[in-house]
């Protein structure tokens, strides 16, 4: 069954069976990767019989296409009930309420606005400036939400640029964050701003972009001829909402370390370091706070406390969201992990890979399938240490590193996240 979870991640099957033997050999052999295995088999055979399609006389390409003809319709039935809630507002607006009702009593902590305005001041976006037609940055700060000049200087400007910028997070204190309430923003209805949100959305192939330091979202407009973005702005939407709080959760455990401003300085530009390390496994704060979300009752308060509490740890699930907003969507309910597999071509269930594929009308040579890559080694790790003896190493590993204010050299495997 590892072979099968190695076809299923796409890699090598020799470097990951030595894997697994180190995480059964520490956890007393509990073969979870068998029963794992055997699980996303069953329940992507489920998946398929409710699309009214024979398990055992399907192909992969069929499914492939039959979930993006599922995720295009359930896009134009999330349209119309949009509209029948709100006919006079844009699309976006309804997302951005509809998020802002969500996250109503999610906190994230967050650089004080005062702190980001300083280091714009050190080094202007010119470049921005320019796009959107502003001859100071101070009229451009005074009429934009400073999240999305942010989250747009960064997209835009020269890779010089942001390197100055980051280096200004090296002298960060704890004193530079505050708690606040995750914004839901959009950009200003004018003619700049929408040349400016066009060429974002060829650039990046999205209508959500996001300021993890600032805890913003901002949606940009959206274009209803294209089918499918409806359901994938606000997928990718909840997607960063999620970013921000583990992000927001990272750096409140660091306020402690003597080298907090440079921790936070690589965090912001997707490079962190990992707290533990399990069987030879780095195991990123990403997957350790969706444990503790997971397992509420296993939270180490004597770790934690008092600048993180379990509440914090909290993220939103995706799949359950969208089920929300439409009956329909309760197909992909627990579907993260669910994937068909012949022989190594593989077809993934996940939501997110569904939109991208859907979204971007990809042939099935080219479909995503990274997002239930990402889940699935997400999935793996979670389960080998909710056993007894590794969730003890991960707590010690965890206290001794944030007491002493050390950390592991190894930088974590991009391919799954940080």
């Amino acid at each position: 069954m590892s072979r099968t979870l190695a076809e299923y991640l796409g890699v090598s099957n020799a470097s990951f069976l030595s894997n697994i033997r180190q995480l059964e050999s520490a956890a007393s052999d509990p073969r979870l990767d068998i029963k794992l295995a055997l699980e996303i088999a069953s329940n992507s055979s489920n998946l398929i019989a409710r699309s009214g399609l024979d398990p055992s006389d399907t192909t992969n390409e069929e499914v492939y296409l039959d979930l993006n003809n599922r995720f295009l319709r359930d896009d134009k039935l999330i349209q119309e009930k949009m509209k029948e809630l709100d006919s006079k507002s844009t699309y976006e607006s309804i997302i951005t309420y509809n998020l802002k009702d969500l996250i109503a009593d999610k906190n994230c902590f967050a650089l004080k606005h005062s702190t980001v305005k300083r280091h714009l001041k050190k080094n202007p976006p010119k470049n921005l400036l320019k796009k959107l037609g502003y001859r100071s940055l101070d009229s451009l700060l005074k009429r934009e939400a400073l999240a999305t000049v942010l989250a747009c200087a960064l997209l835009i400007e020269s890779n010089s640029w942001r390197n100055q910028y980051y280096d200004n997070y090296k002298k960060l204190t704890p004193g530079d964050f505050e708690s606040r309430k995750i914004e839901i923003l959009q950009p200003r209805t004018t003619k700049n701003w929408t040349a400016l949100s066009k060429e974002i959305l060829s650039t990046i192939n999205s209508t959500v972009i996001s300021s993890k330091e600032l805890g913003g979202i901002i949606i940009l407009p959206i274009d209803t001829t294209i089918d499918g973005l409806i359901s994938s702005t606000i997928i990718f939407a909840l997607d960063q909402i999620n970013q921000i709080r583990i992000f927001s959760v990272f750096a409140k455990i660091h306020q402690v370390r003597e080298n907090f401003g440079t921790i936070i300085a690589d965090a912001s530009q997707g490079k962190t370091e990992s707290l533990a390390l399990i069987a030879g496994q780095n195991i990123p704060w990403h997957i350790i706070q969706k444990f503790y979300d997971r397992f509420e009752e296993k939270f180490p308060v004597e770790i934690f406390e008092p600048h993180v509490q379990v509440e914090d740890t909290s993220l939103i699930n995706i799949e359950d969201a969208m089920s929300k907003i439409h009956a329909s969507l309760e197909y992909f309910l627990n579907s993260s992990c669910c994937a068909v597999k012949d022989k190594l071509e593989v077809v993934s269930f996940n939501i997110k890979d569904v939109a991208v594929n859907a979204l971007n009308k990809k042939p099935y040579s080219e479909r995503c399938n990274d997002y239930f890559r990402e889940s699935l080694w997400s999935e793996l790790i979670l389960r080998y240490i909710s056993q007894s003896s590794l969730e003890e190493s991960l707590n010690t590993q965890m206290d001794n590193k944030l007491l002493e204010g050390q950390t592991s050299t190894g930088y974590l495997n991009p391919a799954f996240g940080v």
